[in-house]
């Protein structure tokens, strides 16, 4: 072979060796740039992922607090419900109590002018010089009048009707010697049984209702009244 031959084929063979380098590197460069690349996107993917740990984070405080909040909330709710609910059953209590109260005080409203008026018409048949009426609704046990001892106060009247369960007598002494507020003595043999406090008063009769820190043993009919 001649020397010109072999220096065309050297050409070409180090052509190719230049040109497969230079590919090479092309590539190699490439390659590079695509690792730069993948680099770069992943520390941006990382701080993106990194960001949205610390908002997820911060959502989950959130709403672990505002769980919280909801249950003490919820809590104070339920207490509220409970003291509304006693207030209210404490309200219909009172409501039942004043309404039954209303009903026995218009009971003994009722009794006590129904009373007076009997007795009022007892003493008008009394005063006209006969006994009551047969048939009547009022029975007096015998009125024993006897003078004053000398010395000792004079008796101004006697119990006529005892009404236990409201607490107050009937007396026969009118506004002529006693008005409402008066306090009035009760005797039976000179002993004091009790005291009283004057609520209604006519013409020759008075209600007066029992004290109870003076109300010492059972009042009777035709107990002696003295006014204080």
């Amino acid at each position: 072979m001649s020397v010109g031959a072999k220096r065309i084929i050297i050409g070409i063979v180090a052509s190719g060796l230049a040109a497969a380098w230079i590919g090479e590197a092309i590539a190699r460069r490439k390659v590079q740039r695509g690792y730069e690349e993948t680099l770069r996107a992943r520390r941006k993917l990382e701080l993106e992922l990194g960001g949205l740990r610390a908002e997820r984070e911060q959502l989950a405080q959130s709403l672990t607090s505002e769980q919280r909040r909801s249950e003490e909330l919820t809590a104070k709710l339920n207490a509220r419900d409970q003291e509304l609910r006693e207030v209210v059953s404490r309200l219909a209590q009172e409501e039942y109590i004043v309404s039954e109260l209303q009903g026995r005080v218009v009971a003994m409203q009722h009794q006590l002018d129904q009373l007076q008026g009997e007795l009022a018409v007892n003493f008008q048949e009394r005063t006209e010089g006969g006994a009551a009426a047969p048939g009547g609704m009022v029975h007096l046990e015998k009125v024993v009048v006897t003078k004053p001892q000398a010395g000792k106060t004079a008796l101004n009247g006697r119990v006529l009707s005892v009404h236990p369960e409201w607490r107050f007598v009937v007396v026969d002494i009118g506004w002529d010697r006693v008005t409402i507020g008066d306090v009035v003595s009760i005797y039976r043999d000179n002993q004091l049984l009790g005291k009283a406090r004057i609520e209604r008063v006519q013409e020759q009769v008075s209600a007066a209702t029992l004290l109870p820190e003076w109300n010492k043993s059972e009042i009777k009919i035709n107990d002696l009244v003295r006014a204080l």
